[in-house]
């Protein structure tokens, strides 16, 4: 049978869901992303989707990225206009009917827009001597006429993810709303930030939450000590001076939302993880007028990774469950799940005309929009903006008992065959996540296509399953992790449609860490190994990364003794590997930083150079693989490591390798 995953070239270009944002009185608008002509890069356009019918509202070879949708039913969105001197994207304003128009030109664009019922918010990033828009505009335009990225540096970090700090620095503005169909443009005004709280190195705008009716505004200002960092939520409030809502010296704070009478808002907490302190968080609701803070979800396991507020003041989440996801209505410290059963994982929540709209998607489906009652909790599905893709075999569930009687469970992809299957082991990143949701990037379908099983393990600090499962493991990340993925491999191979004597291992950023460190504590019970921006020397790492909590995390004393970096570094066990790896980094990537590669390549050439490891680079990528021709290699490149060791294949090398 003919799979839609059996063409690697078509697989990375297909076409796919990228966003969603609506309003409570506007459209429903989704991002797609396609190929562009070539299939060189994907261009972003914007979709309007109603239960029955969708529609392109952007075209053309310039991508559209969203920024908000009003409640006039206009949509806004950044693109370039097509000027060489422009840098940045500037702002367009589509009405509800005619053409779309541009509202606002800036040389580097915006951070952030926010549409109220009287305005919009703006955070842009301007030079730090600038005194104005305009002035950061020329600034900007000097040095690009000069050709210097140059950058001054007087604190932490210099880089984040993928992408280079500064040398700008964000800043609040707000304007009336434009008109509809007038040819008016926004004029920004500049609003004041809170003063520094005494001892702060570091003060900085992060985010803002606009309440509808634009009276409120919250700000996430994060503040930095030396390599630490935490952030305070300040209000702001018919104009008056900012207030501080939220801070605390353990926890950090974020604004997520104000409900629509602007009485409450919704704020987060976060609690970073530390030698003997598991990571934690939590929402908060902020009473506006009086400042009091009520915890809601001191009766709730799981995380919440969206949040909405309806017009009734009803508070649903999207949180992990069980290698699935679900909407919880959030009511006094607990979660009531509103789509009960189902095997789905949802995302972008949003409301829009009495009823919750989401992206689905589950590991056999890639994300689609839904309606779904907020009451009964009933489904409506909208017409498809994926292509249609064919599944090359089935997914089922296997089950385990973990070395210290916790109940584990993973996902299993299995080819059609009549003769056992050869194994590949996928362990997923974070360390905090979960396989419960579609993917592009580590997807199994290509490789169960091509004959391969895979098996994608939720252990030990995973998501999904309580706080008790996220602590599994936290003082020790090559313990219980790594012996929850080792029972239920053994699970897998023991069913009779997979091939004992044929697996592999695989994982990225942490669980590229995992099979970095399963490389050293396995033989070869696993014929090959792939790791993917992993961590190797976690000291090492821990100063180079662009995340200063994962040095405070790795470095701190654990309260057994001894730290993550002296116990757990898969470095340690160097002269123990014995499987080929095939080495898999990108430049760019700042998270885990390219001289984990390089420290584990040169391990590699000096312990074991006959053993056919091979290393794949990507000068322009970060910790993801997102270009199309990029990933393509990507998989060509795996699938043909996997068919040399598993299945006794030559190695092919992909044909843009060149």
């Amino acid at each position: 049978m003919t799979s839609s995953f059996d063409s690697i070239p078509t697989f990375v270009r297909t076409r796919r869901v990228a966003g969603l944002a609506a309003h409570p009185d506007g459209p429903v608008v989704a991002t797609v992303s396609e190929p562009d002509e070539k299939g060189a890069a994907f261009v972003t356009q914007l979709v309007a989707v109603e239960p029955a019918s969708t529609r392109y509202l952007t075209h053309g070879t310039e991508s559209a990225s969203l920024l908000a949708v009003g409640g006039r039913g206009e949509v806004y969105f950044a693109r370039k206009d097509g000027k060489e001197e422009e840098k940045g994207a500037a702002v367009w304003m589509l009405p509800p009917a005619g053409e779309a128009r541009i509202v606002l030109r800036r040389f580097e664009g915006v951070d952030s827009f926010e549409v109220t019922d009287t305005g919009v918010v703006v955070t842009a990033s301007l030079m730090p001597s600038a005194a104005s828009l305009s002035e950061s505009d020329d600034l900007a335009k000097a040095r690009t006429e000069a050709k210097t990225n140059a950058v001054l540096y007087d604190s932490f970090p210099i880089r984040r993810w993928n992408e280079d700090c500064g040398p700008t620095v964000r800043r609040l503005f707000v304007a009336p709303l434009p008109e509809l169909y007038g040819d008016d443009e926004l004029e920004l005004t500049e609003v004041g930030m809170p003063a520094a709280p005494e001892g702060v190195d570091e003060w900085k705008l992060g985010s803002v939450e606009a309440s509808r009716d634009g009276k409120t505004m919250l700000l996430t200002m994060n503040a930095r000590n030396d390599i630490q960092n935490s952030s305070q939520v300040w209000c702001i409030h018919e104009g008056g001076e900012p207030v501080l809502a939220a801070a605390d010296r353990e926890l950090s704070y974020g604004a997520e939302a104000i409900a629509p009478d602007g009485t409450w808002a919704l704020l987060g907490s976060y609690l970073p993880p530390l030698a003997g302190q598991v990571v934690d968080d939590g929402l908060l609701r902020y009473e506006i007028a009086t400042g009091k803070l009520m915890p809601l979800t001191d009766r709730f396991e799981e995380s919440a990774t969206g949040a909405v507020i309806t017009d009734s003041g009803e508070l649903f989440i999207t949180a992990n469950r069980v290698g699935r996801g679900g909407i919880y209505h959030l009511e006094n410290g607990e979660g009531t799940l509103v789509t009960d059963g189902d095997e789905y994982a949802y995302s972008s929540l949003s409301y829009s005309a009495g009823q919750l709209v989401a992206l689905r998607s589950s590991l056999a489906e890639p994300p689609g929009v839904v309606f779904i009652d907020p009451e009964s909790g009933a489904v409506t599905e909208t017409p498809s903006l994926t292509d249609d893709l064919e599944l090359p075999g089935e997914l089922t569930e296997i089950s385990a008992t973990a070395l210290d009687g916790t109940q584990l469970r993973a996902w299993l992809a299995v080819p059609e065959s009549d003769e056992p299957s050869p194994l590949v082991v996928f362990a997923h990143g974070g360390p905090w996540g979960s396989w419960n949701d579609w993917t592009w990037r580590w997807n199994p379908w290509p490789f169960v296509a091509r004959g391969y099983a895979v098996l994608m393990p939720d252990p030990g600090i995973s998501t999904g399953y309580g706080k008790k499962m996220v602590s599994r493991g936290h003082d020790a990340l090559g313990n219980e992790p790594f012996t929850d993925i080792m029972v239920l491999a053994d699970a897998a191979i023991a069913r009779p449609d997979i091939d004992e004597a044929r697996q592999g291992f695989a994982g990225g950023s942490y669980g590229g860490y995992m099979a970095n460190w399963v490389a050293g504590h396995t033989g070869t019970r696993f014929k090959c190994i792939v790791t993917h921006a992993g961590l190797w020397d976690i000291e090492t790492m821990s100063k180079a990364t662009d995340n200063g909590e994962w040095y405070t995390w790795m470095m701190g004393e654990l309260p057994t003794g001894g730290t993550q970096a002296s116990l757990w570094s898969p470095h340690l066990s160097a002269q123990k590997i014995e499987a080929p790896m095939l080495v898999i980094h990108g430049d760019k990537d700042y998270r885990v930083p390219f001289n984990q590669a390089l420290e584990l390549w040169q391990d590699l050439q000096r312990l074991h150079p006959e053993a056919g490891n091979k290393f794949l680079y990507f000068p322009d990528e970060g910790h993801w693989i997102l270009k199309p021709a990029n990933a393509q290699i990507w998989y060509e490149t795996f699938i043909a490591f996997l068919d040399e060791h598993l299945l006794g294949k030559s190695f092919e090398r992909a044909g843009l390798l060149g």
